[in-house]
């Protein structure tokens, strides 16, 4: 075989091979404070089916095997339009460590909503929403949330802990997202 035969049929190889594997997600997370709340707006653009991202964002029950600091997530009831969720966790900053419970009504509204309201737990108000945009190949999950703890947060660093907490479990559930999608190529 050539030269020229065998450097083309390797630049090829490797074309496939760099289809075969879609580009790593690009996630943004911010935080800020707003008197007693901190509201979060996140997002992340991958190679992804819509389908299989609201399957992931749905299966409430499977959280913990991903979602970093969370311990338990139990599905308490299911109606036509949603579920009751309660989790248990924790939030992490260097050494210190608050456990957090959280029972939550979710509106589901498919293909592309669930939106969350904490009913009791560890915040005074708690509301998330994610949405799902799919332009092409490429799929947004978008991440808007608010919340109000019932716990006290030291007012310098709060925001870099809420930011830093979400960003591991906003990463999780994102990259959950793609390992499935591989899964599925």
């Amino acid at each position: 075989m050539s030269g020229f035969r065998r450097a083309a049929l390797l630049a090829v190889a490797l074309l496939v091979a760099r289809a075969a594997h879609a580009a790593p997600a690009e996630i943004v997370v911010e935080a800020a404070r707003e008197g007693d709340a901190y509201v979060i707006t996140a997002r992340g653009d991958l190679e992804a089916d819509a389908g299989l991202a609201w399957r992931v964002l749905t299966e409430y029950d499977r959280y913990p095997e991903f979602v970093p600091d969370l311990h338990s997530s139990r599905t308490v009831s299911r109606g036509a339009d949603g579920a009751v969720v309660e989790q248990r966790g924790e939030l992490r900053f260097l050494w210190v460590r608050v456990p957090l419970e959280v029972r939550y009504e979710i509106r589901e509204r498919p293909p592309s909503v669930v939106e969350s309201r904490a009913t009791g737990g560890s915040f005074r108000e708690m509301t998330g929403r994610y949405e799902l945009v799919q332009n092409g190949g490429t799929l947004r999950v978008a991440y808007t949330g608010r919340l109000v703890p019932d716990f006290a947060m030291p007012p310098l660093i709060g925001t870099i802990v809420v930011r830093r907490n979400v960003e591991r479990q906003f990463t999780a559930m994102i990259g959950e997202i793609e390992r499935q999608s591989a899964a599925r190529r």
